[in-house]
């Protein structure tokens, strides 16, 4: 069974995103895809949680003790692995995971995200990274790393980095790339 990492919000954004995590989890369900994401119960990420655990057990958390210790990590998933640091826990979602999907977030998103890319750019990882873009979330972010490309700080963007503004095209990519 493949596993999607899934990085996103432990808040709500003041922008509709719940019809997107129905769509994606409906998507995660339909294709026997196990998630493993932050391991939290609220924002975004409790949303996630709420769609995969209602239908089905594939869903595993990976948090931090601090997290764990304020009743942030839901009590039934499928696994719970708490990290002492950041760093233990970006690392254990990059090996548990066959691809990255990652949903608009603040700045513990764009942290597991850039991790990923940095990976993925390096050929530390060979997984692919789909980022959704929904209204626009990450076009600053896009912004720069096109700008750091032009400027020749970094030689190119990971041809394994796919961005969509439009979730049901995302998808389709991820289809095509991952089964």
């Amino acid at each position: 069974m493949k596993s999607v990492g899934v990085f996103l919000a432990s808040t709500i954004p003041n922008f509709d995103v719940e019809e997107d995590i129905k769509l994606f989890s409906k998507f995660v369900l339909e294709n026997n895809l196990r998630v493993v994401y932050g391991g939290g119960k609220f924002g975004l990420m409790g949303k996630l949680y709420d769609q995969i655990r209602v239908v089905d057990q594939r869903i595993s958390g990976i948090t931090l003790d601090m997290f764990n210790k304020i009743g942030a990590t839901p009590s039934n998933l499928e696994g719970v692995e708490i990290k002492g640091d950041f760093f233990s826990r970006k690392k254990a979602l990059m090996d548990d995971s066959n691809f990255f999907f990652v949903f608009p977030g603040g700045i513990g998103t764009a942290d597991e995200l850039f991790d990923v890319l940095n990976h993925v750019s390096l050929g530390i990882e060979n997984k692919n990274i789909y980022l959704f873009n929904k209204d626009g979330c990450w076009d600053g972010l896009l912004q720069w790393i096109s700008k750091t490309v032009e400027l020749g700080m970094i030689k190119d963007i990971p041809k394994r980095f796919y961005v969509e503004s439009e979730l049901p095209k995302l998808i389709e990519r991820i289809r095509l790339n991952e089964f």
